[in-house]
């Protein structure tokens, strides 16, 4: 039997709807008429996520930092306003037309919170991953588990040649962030129309496609040289899927704009069948292109532009990086990957995910398509050992066999807290895996995309089309 799309609401030329289980965002126009589209259809979405996602966030940065739960949300107030003046004017007005849409609705929440809510991602990897040349940001470091991940495969490493893209989503279950995942279709009055994954109220979390072809993820990826003034990985993302032709307009937009965190940003053009990762920081941008001959390119959440590596040339972003990993030895390429495999630092992200990336691609190479590129993204294998893990197994340690569809144990994160801009008090614990996942063969405009469980996966892929949807603005 058919799935029924049924209309769920409808404003200027936005609408919100339920397709195929999946909660679909449409917006179009300018940026202030977007966002007025987006706070309208999604005020009562908006008003419960961000009161109860805040007070999560809170939480994993009270635990990183080893302070209290209201020193936490002082702490991001601080970062929302070294953050506020970095985000581009187009931005502004898309996050004010949110504010004014809720408004409209009766919600209490204003332009800030929605500021606020905005700046989320970029504080938690700011926050949760202490600078430990500023002691004044690390007294008791939780070991934050392993994120996101991608590959990318054209050419030769595909059944038809034309470009598959795959990315994992990896976050904790806060309050609020399983509940409220969103679809976004966006068709703005400049540039190119796009796709992306978010939560009510954000203009963009970690990447996505666009019409033109383009495909991007971010990984986080971290760094000494870390900052909240500069523009957060939605800011970015949505700047490069709107405005980007080919891989070094991305290039460009990361070494023009100010950067907050280290990311890893993996960029795939279809149209010209290449693919890059470019691995930035608030202080540096490199590059990394596939080996010669290697038709795909995959990241995770630790730097790759070490000179020597995968036939890399350039800055090495792994000197930045190995102070906040705690790696004892980077000194040569061997040293080097000897401390990402340690399996007793509970600082490096989760390693082994990289290398299964690797045994995959090697051993489809030829025969990629979007079921083989489905079933890279729910692998549940150690690399190591080849144990095969259960949706909710989860790793030994931080970075003991992280699988690439993995599980994290369960933590306590807060007890009877007061939540933001609630009456509500609660306790919640939460745990580390995939919320949404997405294949992608976007010169097509075919994307698939599992969101309805946790790990996502397990839930199923629902097929979309980037050009059909965008047809219906």
């Amino acid at each position: 039997m058919a799935q029924v799309v049924k209309t769920v609401k409808t404003r200027d030329n936005g609408f919100l709807e339920m397709n195929k289980g999946i909660k679909v965002l449409h917006l179009s126009g300018k940026p202030y008429e977007r966002g007025y589209q987006h706070g309208f259809l999604l005020a009562k979405e908006i008003s419960e996520v961000i009161p109860d996602s805040i007070t999560g966030a809170a939480a994993v940065i009270a635990l990183a930092l080893g302070c209290s739960h209201s020193e936490a949300i002082e702490v991001m107030m601080k970062g929302k306003r070294s953050a506020e003046g970095y985000v581009p004017p187009e931005f502004k007005e898309e996050m004010r037309g949110i504010a004014d849409g809720i408004a409209a609705q009766g919600s209490t929440l204003d332009y800030d919170d929605i500021v606020l809510w905005n700046t989320m991602y970029d504080q938690w990897c700011f926050y949760a991953h202490p600078d430990p040349a500023e002691p004044d940001r690390h007294s008791v470091r939780h070991a934050y588990p392993p994120g996101c991940s991608s590959f990318s495969a054209w050419g030769k490493a595909t059944v038809n040649g034309k470009m598959i893209f795959g990315k994992n989503m990896d976050n904790l279950n806060i309050p609020g962030a399983k509940e409220h995942r969103i679809l976004a279709i966006v068709k703005p009055d400049r540039g190119y129309g796009h796709a992306f994954i978010t939560h009510p109220g954000m203009i963009a979390i970690d990447g996505g496609i666009s019409e033109n072809g383009i495909e991007m993820m971010t990984q986080y990826s971290a760094s000494v040289n870390e900052t909240l003034k500069g523009c957060g990985i939605g800011i970015l993302s949505r700047l490069i899927l709107t405005n980007t032709d080919v891989i070094e307009d991305a290039i460009n937009i990361l070494t023009v704009y100010p950067r907050c965190t280290g990311i890893n940003y993996h960029v795939g053009d279809a149209k010209a069948g290449r693919a890059a990762v470019i691995e930035a920081s608030a202080s540096q941008v490199a590059v990394r292109y596939p080996e010669a001959g290697k038709d795909a390119m995959w990241t995770s959440n630790h730097c790759n532009c070490y000179p020597g590596w995968k036939g890399y040339e350039g800055h090495s972003m792994v000197i930045d990086q190995a102070p906040v990993y705690k790696m004892p030895d980077i000194s040569t390429i061997e040293k080097w990957q000897e401390s990402l495999a340690d399996k007793d630092n509970p600082n490096v992200c989760g390693s082994a995910r990289f290398v299964r990336y690797g045994q995959l691609l090697e051993e489809h190479y030829g025969k990629i398509d979007e079921k083989i590129a489905q079933q890279i993204l729910s692998d549940r294998v150690d690399p190591y050992t080849g144990k095969v893990r259960d949706w909710e197994e989860s790793h030994p340690s931080m970075n003991d066999g992280v699988t690439i569809c993995m599980y994290s144990p369960i933590v306590k994160y807060a007890d009877n807290v007061k939540f933001y801009k609630s009456e509500k008090k609660g306790s919640f614990s939460a745990c580390f895996s995939n919320l949404w996942s997405m294949v992608a063969a976007v010169d097509s405009g075919e994307f698939w995309l599992a969101m309805k469980d946790f790990p996502a996966q397990r839930g199923g892929y629902e097929y979309f089309n980037l050009k059909e949807e965008l047809a219906r603005l």
